[in-house]
């Protein structure tokens, strides 16, 4: 199983809608950079620090990636 994906104890979240991590209790995987939108390899992620302009997302900026529904119902 990838670490790195969103398990049932972990949330995924962006930063005020842009980038995104996982959040695992209080650790943070940064899977895309907030700041300059490129994507980390899973060893930098699990760090939680952006490997291309060395970011340190705020975990007061994050909030919850909306859940998408499988099927809206026609009104």
């Amino acid at each position: 199983m990838d670490k790195g994906a969103a398990t049932a104890d972990s949330v995924e979240v962006t930063f005020r809608g842009r980038g995104l991590a996982i959040l695992h209790g209080s650790r943070l995987v940064l899977k895309i950079c907030p700041l300059c939108s490129q994507r980390n390899t899973r060893r930098t992620a699990e760090t939680g620090t952006c490997n291309w302009c060395a970011y340190v997302p705020s975990r007061a900026d994050a909030e919850p990636v909306p859940r998408r529904t499988a099927d809206p119902s026609p009104t």
